[in-house]
């Protein structure tokens, strides 16, 4: 349905919102509003419509959370997207979206702040303090 890089930025996005092991509303909602004004999506000639990021969301669910619970082989998994996405123009808004989800529900988990941060040294971007 989407290009791999487009799935792979939607992956990072949605693991963001499992990283506390709780899903909100809100989370939902702000991985769904973030992901549109993405400017690297929003490019795309593929309809993101919101209908069509949560039918995406609630199609990949299982399988990320499923990563999630898989310690011994999360970070892997997460590196190879992060691998994927080196290059990719817009990591620092793609990085952003992520922060504004893992505050979305008005708490910041460490689970959230270690997901973030290695995304962030994974691409070798500096956090502000």
């Amino acid at each position: 349905m989407f290009t791999e890089t487009i799935d792979n930025i939607l992956k990072l996005l949605a693991v963001t919102v499992f990283a506390d092991k709780r899903v909100f509303a809100d989370e939902i909602d702000t991985f769904i509003n973030s992901t549109q004004s993405l400017d690297a999506l929003d490019n795309s000639e593929i309809d993101l419509s919101p209908d069509k990021l949560l039918v995406w969301f609630e199609t990949h669910r299982d399988g990320l959370k499923t990563h999630m619970e898989t310690n011994s082989t999360l970070e892997t998994w997460i590196s190879k997207i992060l691998d994927n996405l080196s290059d990719h123009p817009d990591r620092h808004a793609i990085l952003n979206r992520m922060i504004k989800i893992s505050k979305a529900d008005g708490e910041v988990h460490i689970s959230e702040k270690a997901l973030i941060a290695l995304t962030a040294r994974h691409w070798d971007i500096r956090l502000a303090a």
